[in-house]
């Protein structure tokens, strides 16, 4: 998912593959009632920014092409399609996650509309499917695992001409280091939370000409930014 390394990105992958099947649950109604509660209270961060990305996006999206940098199963670039996209790419450092986005975009008949990659980001080979540059990306609970934001959101900048949407995981006294003990425990990989102040450094330091951000202050809360090429 970035310029990390060889470890970190081993661990995001690992925990992402192992994840795959519970967080595709998150979405959707697909967990019992009690999970579904419990998810609105913890996780109300992850509901309001994919309503938020549409809400923003949405009316835009129609002729358009969209890059989904750690699309998961997919369940963004699905939403997208809804809005008349060109082309959408999904890219994705987790197998499993590749595999069920793939069988899930067949399944919507949307195989040639949606494409679905393996790879981290910035890639470390040539993915054809990134050699022409997008209107608009979609960057959803990926800043998370990045040690290093700058490179990370100057190769972005580089395959979009529009704007993206990202989030941000917010750096706070209490919530980020819990969580960053929590993940260490679980023996999960390394976790990274950020001010907005050095969110907006990075990324006019990236090359975003205009950057928008709103607060999520909720539990595992975020910034959810607009950044403009």
């Amino acid at each position: 998912m970035s310029q990390h390394s060889p470890a970190q990105s081993e661990n995001v992958r690992r925990f992402f593959s192992d994840f795959s099947q519970q967080w595709d649950s998150i979405y959707g109604g697909k967990r019992t009632r009690l999970l579904r509660t419990l998810d609105a209270m913890l996780r109300r961060d992850i509901y309001d920014r994919y309503d938020l990305t549409f809400k923003t996006l949405g009316p835009l999206l129609h002729g358009k092409s969209v890059l989904d940098i750690g699309c998961g199963s997919g369940v963004y670039c699905f939403e997208a399609a809804r809005w008349g996209p060109r082309k959408i790419v999904g890219l994705d450092i987790a197998e499993p996650m590749i595999a069920r986005a793939r069988e899930e975009a067949a399944r919507r008949g949307l195989a040639q509309q949606c494409r679905f990659v393996c790879s981290p980001f910035p890639t470390v080979r040539r993915v054809t499917e990134l050699d022409e540059p997008f209107d608009f990306a979609i960057v959803m609970g990926v800043l998370d695992y990045v040690a290093e934001p700058v490179p990370f959101l100057a190769a972005l900048r580089e395959h979009i001409r529009g704007s993206a949407v990202i989030s941000v995981p917010f750096k706070d006294a209490l919530r980020w280091p819990l969580r960053r003990i929590r993940y260490r425990l679980l023996g999960r990989c390394a976790v990274f939370h950020h001010s907005e102040t050095e969110t907006r450094d990075y990324l006019a330091r990236a090359g975003f000409t205009r950057i928008d951000v709103k607060h999520l202050d909720y539990t595992g809360g975020c910034y959810f930014v607009t950044a403009f090429a």
